[in-house]
C-alpha cells in the first residue's frame, strides 16, 4: 500500500472550472422536504445508531445534496430524492443490512465500510429483491423501507426510466458488495478498472434515473445508446466520482479504507505523491469537463436538424438529461463544502483555502453503535 508522505493537501478548484453546469442554488422545498423525510427515515434508524454516529450522519446534510442536485423539482419530488439519498442501515440478527438510496444510497457506502464482503453481498441481493420483486418478504424492516419507496415513487416514472433504473440497482449493488471484498483483501485496481468500478459504486446512475424521472423524460433507448449521449453520460459520471474521491481521501485514509480511492490508484499506477496524484486528477477532472460539454452540443446541434419532429424531441429530451446529470456535478461540489462529512468543522476553512490537514492513517474507528 501507498506510504503517506505529506501532512496535507491542496485540493483543485473545481468552482473555478466547473462553472457552466450552472449554480442554481438550494431548491426552495429543502426545509418542508427534508422534514418530512427525516421523519420518514426515523422509524428504520433508531435502534441501529449510537449517538455518536447519529449526529455525525446529522452533521452530513445528506437531504441538502438532493437541494443542490434537484433544484427546480417540486416538494413531492425532491422529497422521493432524499428518501433514496439518505443512507439507512437495518439490521437483522445475522447481519447489518443496508440500502442506499440517498436515503437509501448514502449508508451502504457507510455500512459496508464496516462489513465482510460476504454480508455486503446479501445486504446487496436483499436490496435488489424487493426492489423487483412486490411479492418478496424477508420479515425486515429492510424489505418494508424498500417497498415503500416502491410504491411511493418508483411506480410513477416512465417504463424505460424505471427499467433502467432496476438495472442500475443490479450494478450497484453488488458492486459496493464488491469493493468491501477488494478492501478485505488489500487490492489496489488499475487506473481504468477502478474506474469502471466506480462508476456503478458512486450510485449516480440511479440518480441519474430519478433526474430522469423528475423531469418527466422517459428517454428512448435508441437516445440512450447515441455515442454523444454515451459520452456526457459518462463525463458526468467520472466527475462526480472523481470529486467525491478527492473530498473523501482525508477521512477514509483515517479510517484505513482509501485503497478503494481515484487518490491511491492514481498514486500506485503513477508512482506518485499524494499532491501529484490530486493534481492529475484534476486534469482528468477538466478533461470530463470538457468531454460533457462537446457532447451536450453535439446532441443540441443534432436535435436541431432532425426532420422527424418525434425523434427530434427525444434528442432534445437527452439533452434534457445531460443538463439534469450537470446539476448533479455542480451540485454535488457545492454540498462537499457545507457538510462536515468529509471536512468536519473545518468545511468553511477548506473551501477558502483548499488546504486538507492529513489526519494520521487508521485513526478513526467510527462504529455505528457509537
Amino acid at each position: 500500500m501507498v506510504q503517506q508522505l505529506h501532512t496535507s493537501i491542496v485540493l483543485p478548484d473545481l468552482n473555478a472550472f466547473v462553472g457552466i453546469p450552472p449554480n442554481c442554488g438550494v431548491n426552495p422545498h429543502h426545509d418542508v422536504a427534508c422534514a418530512e423525510s427525516r421523519e420518514w427515515f426515523a422509524q428504520y434508524n433508531k435502534a441501529i445508531f449510537g449517538p455518536k454516529m447519529a449526529a455525525f450522519l446529522e452533521s452530513c446534510k445528506f437531504e441538502l445534496i438532493c437541494s443542490y442536485t434537484y433544484p427546480h423539482v417540486d416538494k413531492e419530488g425532491l422529497r422521493a430524492t432524499m428518501d433514496w439519498v439518505r443512507p439507512c442501515p437495518l439490521a437483522t440478527k445475522d447481519s447489518l443490512l443496508t440500502i442506499w438510496q440517498h436515503n437509501i444510497l448514502w449508508f451502504f457506502d457507510e455500512v459496508t465500510d464496516t462489513e465482510t464482503g460476504k454480508d455486503a453481498t446479501h445486504s446487496a441481493e436483499v436490496v435488489i429483491r424487493t426492489l423487483r420483486d412486490p411479492e418478496y418478504e424477508d420479515g425486515s424492516s429492510l424489505c418494508r423501507m424498500i417497498k415503500e419507496f416502491r410504491i411511493n415513487h418508483l411506480a410513477r416514472a416512465g417504463p424505460e426510466c424505471r427499467r433502467r433504473f432496476l438495472e442500475h440497482c443490479d450494478v450497484a449493488f453488488p458492486a459496493g458488495a464488491r469493493e468491501a471484498e477488494l478492501r478485505e483483501q488489500g487490492k489496489v485496481l488499475s487506473i481504468e478498472g477502478y474506474r469502471t468500478l466506480r462508476r456503478e459504486t458512486s450510485g449516480a446512475r440511479t440518480c441519474f434515473d430519478m433526474g430522469e424521472y423528475l423531469a418527466g423524460i422517459d428517454l428512448p433507448q435508441s437516445v440512450y445508446d447515441l455515442e454523444d449521449f454515451r459520452v456526457g453520460y459518462d463525463a458526468a459520471l467520472d466527475l462526480i466520482f472523481l470529486a467525491n474521491d478527492m473530498y473523501s481521501y482525508n477521512m477514509e485514509q483515517a479510517k484505513g479504507h482509501h485503497g478503494a480511492n481515484i487518490v491511491t490508484v492514481v498514486m500506485k499506477e503513477k508512482k506518485c505523491s499524494i499532491q501529484d496524484a490530486i493534481d492529475y486528477i484534476a486534469e482528468m477532472c477538466q478533461e470530463r469537463l470538457d468531454e460533457y460539454q462537446k457532447a451536450k452540443a453535439s446532441l443540441a446541434r443534432r436535435a436541431r436538424s432532425e426532420n422527424d419532429k418525434v425523434y427530434a424531441n427525444a434528442l432534445r429530451d437527452g439533452v434534457q438529461a445531460l443538463e439534469e446529470y450537470g446539476h448533479w456535478v455542480r451540485g454535488n461540489i457545492e454540498w462537499s463544502f457545507k457538510t462536515e462529512r468529509y471536512f468536519g468543522k473545518q468545511n468553511k476553512a477548506v473551501k477558502e483555502s483548499l488546504v486538507v490537514v492529513l489526519a494520521n492513517p487508521n485513526s478513526t474507528d467510527r462504529k455505528l453503535a457509537q
